[in-house]
């Protein structure tokens, strides 16, 4: 079984060829075709009944509904019922991780013979099987016992996939794994949610604030001013960047020079704290740069970027003629700022074209209510609150997720 070396792998498979160590504790290296059976429950088809039809989603997404079709509508006649806790493989996408189990309520749904439909000896239980499904080692197998020259047209080989091998303990040490990283998946789901229910409470905060309907109030008690009415060319200048000569890219130290897709590097998400390029004192003076040192807002000013809203705080930066930087004026409390300027849809006041775009005119007139500084400030350090409630269970997600990874790696391969 060789590398497939000319084969692009697809992001839900890690690069490189399946390695088992040998077995050790009592554990046992099985092939995957003593593991499981294949089952099949042909359907006899009626014109006039109404079926379920699923499919396996990518990055092993599960078993999901897709439609509902009376027979005659369904042009490929050769079905199989499905049934709760079979386990389903999508043999022209399981090179992306198309499979998972039959969940209760698609008992008695149905599926082509694209997909293979499985269920399992006695020699392993399917919690143990679920998480072996999620490994680094599974996902490469499954790839590596796909046969095809293009990633999207590749077909899986059941027989090749069988005699792969995987390590396995004994029953019950099994049920104790499973149990263990049954409670590690709770934790995750418990988190996921708290972090959904945060972000949620976050947005009919803001909305209440933004709409007024919920106003602060001085340290003496008495009342703030009424918001006001201003253009964003009131609250804060535009500033258009420049042309970088491509000779001058690649820069590793100085003043970062940010390009539109440094909004999607790891780190960048709400502040822009690093950069594919750089520049030094020697080309900031030769270019005739003018790096931005306040406090700024940068986004996407041309092309399909602008529909994406992203928006960013940076300082001491320079950015291509591809983005542009909102410097808000004194008296502005920029983290308010940077919250009020997230709100807005700047994509609306785009030019249409070949190439989507707007410059500083078009959205220094978008209209906003903006109250004093003051209450800027106690709004800005609510939300900020808020969002480090938000990033710190982001961040247990993140870890617990980690410790999982690992977990699977070290002891499955």
């Amino acid at each position: 079984m060789s590398e497939q070396t000319h084969q692009k792998y697809p992001p839900s498979v890690q690069h490189g060829i399946p390695r088992l160590s040998p077995a050790q504790n009592g554990w046992k290296s099985v092939a995957i075709g003593k593991l499981v059976t294949e089952v099949v429950r042909p359907v006899e088809m009626d014109d006039d009944e109404i079926y379920t039809l699923v499919t396996a989603k990518r990055s092993r997404g599960g078993i999901v509904k897709r439609e509902e079709l009376k027979g005659r509508e369904i042009a490929v006649k050769k079905q199989f019922y499905i049934q709760e806790g079979d386990f389903v493989i999508s043999k022209r996408q399981i090179v992306h991780g198309a499979c998972g189990f039959v969940p209760k309520e698609l008992e008695g749904s149905i599926v082509s013979n694209e997909y293979l439909v499985l269920n399992f000896t006695d020699k392993i239980i399917p919690q143990f099987w679920d998480f072996l499904t999620h490994t680094i080692y599974f996902q490469q197998v499954c790839f590596h016992s796909s046969i095809g020259v293009h990633v999207e047209k590749m077909l899986f080989n059941v027989s090749r996939w069988y005699q792969w091998k995987v390590n396995i303990p004994t029953l019950k040490e099994q049920e104790k794994i499973a149990s263990f990283l049954g409670a590690v998946d709770t934790r995750l789901r418990q988190l996921r949610r708290k972090h959904e229910l945060l972000q949620t409470y976050k947005r009919g905060v803001m909305q209440k604030l933004f709409s007024q309907q919920i106003r602060f109030k001085c340290d003496d008690g008495k009342a703030f001013p009424d918001w006001e009415e201003k253009k964003l060319g009131e609250v804060g200048k535009f500033k258009s960047g420049v042309g970088f000569p491509e000779l001058e890219q690649g820069g590793r130290h100085g003043i970062p020079f940010f390009k539109v897709s440094d909004m999607n590097l790891s780190g960048n998400e709400k502040t822009m704290r690093i950069a594919n390029n750089y520049v030094n004192e020697s080309q900031v003076k030769n270019l005739k740069l003018s790096p931005i040192e306040q406090e700024s807002i940068i986004f996407a000013k041309v092309g399909a970027a602008i529909f994406l809203e992203r928006k960013r705080k940076a300082k001491t930066f320079l950015i291509d003629n591809n983005m542009m930087a909102f410097i808000p004026n004194n008296g502005i409390n920029y983290n308010f700022l940077f919250i009020l300027f997230c709100k807005i849809r700047l994509s609306k006041q785009a030019q249409v074209g070949a190439l989507p775009s707007y410059n500083g005119s078009d959205i220094a007139i978008i209209k906003v209510k903006i109250p004093c500084t003051g209450e800027q400030e106690k709004i800005a350090n609510l939300l900020t609150a808020i969002d480090q409630k938000i990033e710190l269970v982001a961040k247990q997600i993140e870890l617990t997720e980690q410790f999982k990874k690992g977990l699977l790696q070290k002891m499955f391969v």
